[in-house]
């Protein structure tokens, strides 16, 4: 279904074969069109989130553009577990909160929110939904790593962007993981969730802009916050062989082999 009457929209409902009915703007050329013709997002990333993450079990999505990772795992998790997903931009997000309502997800939770370290307000150009492009890369930070495929409102129109900490936006009973990403504002992220981190010790799968996963020898500043301030080991999947991986999978160094042991039991098959 086409729709939209300042940006055009699609719709796809649910069908056999495909687990959720879909909201994405029209001109979206990676997150958007790959949920609407094919019905998942990263599916083999978003295999490991599950195969990490128990039924009953509560996650933080920090960067859920429209619901690729936050519809599937909410799912997941059942009625009776937390997905926490974090978008910044006004309008993704409330693609995102349809998506979530849609499907009828009671575990899934939305907020017009951006991460970092401190509380504040920023003024950021408005996605521009009104031609191709990539919108999952609109950023918050001054600077990025890289603005291509970036395609902002073309008429010039801004938003504020309230930026929170996780430490204070949400005091969770558990956590089992954390995804991030947030386009070049993941270290700061971390460091607004300190506590969180601390409380919960949860695996964390997050995009470090600084890392080039392929050929990385060194370690980036994120590995370093969380190795010597939390303890953490972070594996590099790239590099142990699982090349369609994005992102790092960090988690608590008393965890680490037992990790290890848990990438070898997930059924990585697109078809199961």
């Amino acid at each position: 279904v086409v729709g939209g009457h300042h940006f055009p929209t699609l719709l796809r409902p649910r069908s056999p074969g495909r687990d959720f009915t879909l909201l994405a703007s029209a001109y979206d050329m990676t997150v958007g069109t790959q949920l609407i013709h094919e019905g998942h997002w990263m599916p083999q990333e978003l295999r490991l989130l599950e195969g990490m993450l128990p039924y009953g079990g509560v996650a933080v999505d920090a960067g859920a553009n429209i619901g690729g990772f936050a519809l599937p795992l909410a799912k997941h998790v059942g009625p009776d577990g937390q997905v926490h997903a974090f978008e910044p931009f006004r309008n993704i997000f409330q693609i995102l909160t349809a998506n979530c309502a849609m499907n009828g997800l009671i575990s899934c939770h939305t907020y017009h929110n951006a991460l970092g370290d401190k509380p504040e307000k920023k003024l950021r150009p408005s996605p521009g939904l009104n031609a191709v492009g990539n919108p999952s890369k609109s950023f918050v930070v001054d600077e990025v790593a890289s603005e291509m495929l970036v395609h902002n409102d073309g008429q010039g129109r801004m938003e504020t962007i309230e930026v929170v900490r996780l430490d204070d936006k949400l005091d969770l009973p558990r956590l089992d993981v954390i995804k991030i990403d947030v386009e070049s504002a993941e270290y700061e992220m971390v460091l607004g969730a300190a506590r969180t981190i601390s409380r919960h010790r949860p695996l964390i799968y997050v995009e470090d802009s600084e890392a080039e996963l392929e050929t990385m020898r060194q370690p980036t500043r994120l590995m370093r916050l969380l190795g010597e301030r939390h303890q953490y080991d972070c594996l590099n999947l790239v590099q142990s062989g699982l090349t369609s991986m994005t992102s790092l999978l960090c988690c608590p160094r008393e965890r680490t082999t037992a990790v290890r042991e848990r990438l070898f039991t997930i059924e990585w098959s697109l078809t199961g």
